[in-house]
């Protein structure tokens, strides 16, 4: 049935497997593809025919979370005795580290304490967050009409000429939290020191996803966060892995779409510390969020699904400078799937078609990498963190 859903009934989902084809297992270049082509019937085929039934054998690793002594080490000690429940309600990501992973738009998280949990050491999270891809042939023009000015890139696209589109998403994972007697009992190996300078490498909780119907297992640690009475923040290193292949990443939580300075501070000096190079974080673009919008302690998204994003000033929010640029700041509005398959597979003259077989994979991660924003840190902060 999925086979058939995909390869015979929907053209979308049949250049999706093409274009990871061509791909020859680069991650970057395969998340591109699914920007741009992936849908259900996709994710679905994916794991019938990977995870379930193992048609397709490329797994190489075992699955299943890492056992708690057995989880790869940070790279910076953790937050003793954190507190599960300060983490509780929405938070926006607002830096992240791996371009792969971490700098997709319209980032937040939603927690909350699992309801038929007897051991309090849970949490249900809520994620949503966007990737940037370019709309098919026949794709409707933003509302308002805005002169942008192009540029030609390396790969000889041109930028800004096309309409770009988000793909929506949510999904939802159990956060599942190590007490502090794991790491007091036999796994010494994690704590470090003594009284006042003891300090603990050991994972703060674990989770299990699943995203393009394929399941992963990560390792969150944190690393950092404010003091109290500062503005809220969480500095999140993480490592993971499907059964194809492990990965590693950062970011960091805040309660607002834009760190403070005296967050930015804080941040900058934990992954310096941590060795995370801060000058390779990049900056979360929010601006589908309102800017008025206050974030509260009610729950993102019950279930996954999938829409698009079409901006009404797609070059400002993008970062590609309108000739004319007046009116309000940019707000995405939201268009239903059925809507975008409809443009998607209305008749394109064959050339069109026959072009999206025959493309280069990598064009589409190239797209998002270059709306990737690389974070702006003060001078001041910069300075300070090279004279220590």
């Amino acid at each position: 049935l999925q086979a058939k859903a995909c390869l015979a009934d929907d053209p979308s989902c049949r250049k999706g497997l093409t274009c990871t084809a061509k791909c020859l297992g680069d991650n970057a270049c395969i998340t591109g593809c699914m920007a741009r082509y992936g849908n259900s019937n996709l994710d679905n085929l994916l794991k019938c025919t990977i995870e379930d039934n193992e048609c397709i054998k490329i797994a190489i690793l075992p699955g299943g979370a890492d056992k708690f002594e057995e989880a790869p080490r940070p790279p910076a000690p953790t937050v003793q005795n954190f507190d599960l429940n300060s983490l509780s309600g929405t938070w926006y990501k607002v830096v992240g580290y791996n371009p792969n992973y971490d700098c997709y738009a319209c980032q937040r998280n939603s927690f909350r304490p699992q309801s038929d949990s007897w051991t309090n050491d849970k949490l249900e999270m809520d994620v949503e967050f966007s990737m940037v891809h370019l709309l098919p042939d026949g794709s409707p023009v933003p509302p308002r009409k805005e002169l942008e000015s192009i540029a030609i890139g390396d790969d000889g696209l041109l930028k800004g000429s096309k309409s770009i589109g988000l793909n929506e998403y949510a999904t939802h994972e159990v956060m599942m939290f190590d007490g502090a007697s794991d790491v007091k009992n036999k796994f010494s190996n994690l704590v470090l020191g003594k009284g006042k300078g003891e300090k603990s490498y050991s994972r703060t909780a674990h989770s299990e996803g699943e995203m393009f119907g394929l399941k992963f297992w990560e390792n969150w640690y944190i690393i950092g966060e404010n003091e109290p009475g500062e503005d809220e923040f969480k500095f999140v290193y993480y490592n993971g892995k499907t059964r194809q292949n492990t990965y590693e990443g950062a970011f960091v939580y805040s309660r607002t779409k834009d760190l403070s300075p005296k967050a930015m501070e804080k941040v900058y000096a934990i992954a310096d510390e941590a060795g995370l190079q801060p000058n390779n974080f990049c900056k979360i673009q929010n601006g589908c969020f309102k800017s008025d919008e206050r974030l509260d302690k009610k729950s993102g998204a019950d279930y996954p699904f999938r829409g698009i994003l079409a901006s009404t000033k797609v070059s400002q929010f993008f970062g590609v400078q309108p000739v004319v640029a007046e009116g309000d700041a940019p707000v995405l509005k939201r268009a239903k799937l059925d809507k975008v398959q409809q443009i998607s597979n209305q008749e394109r003259s064959w050339w069109y078609e026959v072009g999206d077989y025959l493309e280069n994979p990598r064009r589409h991660f190239e797209a998002m990498q270059s709306q990737r924003i690389i974070m702006d840190w003060p001078d001041y902060i910069k300075n300070k963190g090279n004279q220590e």
